[in-house]
Formats: C-alpha cells, sequence, structure tokens
C-alpha cells in the first residue's frame, strides 16, 4: 500500500462515502488504485480532483503535508 493511497483512504474513512461515490464526484473513472494495489497509484490529474471530494488538498495527498 502506496502512502498516497493510505492517505486517500484515511479521508475516504473520514468522509463516509464509497469509491463509487467518490469518483463520481470527483468526475474519475473508478480505477484499480482504488483496491490498494501498490503498483498502481492516481494520476496527478485524478487527485486534483479528488481533494476538494475528500475536504483535502491535492499537496496532502500527494505529499503529505498541507
Amino acid at each position: 500500500m502506496t502512502a498516497i493511497y493510505k492517505r486517500i483512504l484515511e479521508k475516504k474513512i473520514e468522509s463516509g462515502k464509497d469509491w463509487d461515490l467518490i469518483a463520481a464526484e470527483a468526475r474519475i473513472k473508478v480505477a484499480s488504485w482504488m483496491t490498494g494495489i501498490p503498483t498502481m497509484t492516481p494520476s496527478d490529474k485524478d487527485l486534483r480532483k479528488l481533494a476538494p471530494v475528500l475536504n483535502t488538498t491535492y499537496q496532502y495527498l500527494k505529499y503529505g503535508r498541507e
């Protein structure tokens, strides 16, 4: 599990939303990285779309800092 995935998962749990809803609100496709596969990571474009849906910033999701 990558650090980026761990941060996304943390924010997902806080939000109480499932992957389908998060993907729909972020207007991205449900992707294999959402299963935690360590070799798969979301693109920067997807991270930028996910951040507001998860009530956080791109910098937090990508680097672990606000």
